[in-house]
């Protein structure tokens, strides 16, 4: 698997002085509309800064650019071959983001 930083992501990542991001998977739950009352639970995949004294222990650690960035076993098994790093814009709001790992559903 490969980890790739978009241009605006690494400059973004510099700007602010971060070096080392966190991908990991959100656990949520739903009903899927079915109206029958059986929920599922689902994973979002999620980016961040890691905070200093969180530890690494079980994930997978690759160098994109300047960024260290650790990857959870979950999210791992949902990963494409190519993972890319963006930053999404929206009016005022800048946030990294990912395309290539996708949802996953239990």
């Amino acid at each position: 698997m490969i980890i790739k930083l978009e241009e605006d992501a690494g400059a973004y990542l510099e700007k602010t002085g971060t070096r080392r991001l966190l991908i990991d998977m959100t656990p949520d739950m739903t009903n899927s509309g079915c109206g029958c009352g059986k929920s599922k639970k689902f994973y979002t995949p999620n980016i961040r800064p890691m905070k200093a004294e969180e530890q690494t222990a079980g994930y997978t650690r690759f160098e994109a650019g300047p960024a260290e960035i650790f990857i959870s076993p979950r999210a791992l098994e949902a990963a494409d071959d190519v993972v890319t790093v963006i930053l999404e814009k929206t009016l005022f709001v800048k946030k990294l983001d990912l395309k290539g790992i996708r949802f996953v559903v239990e």
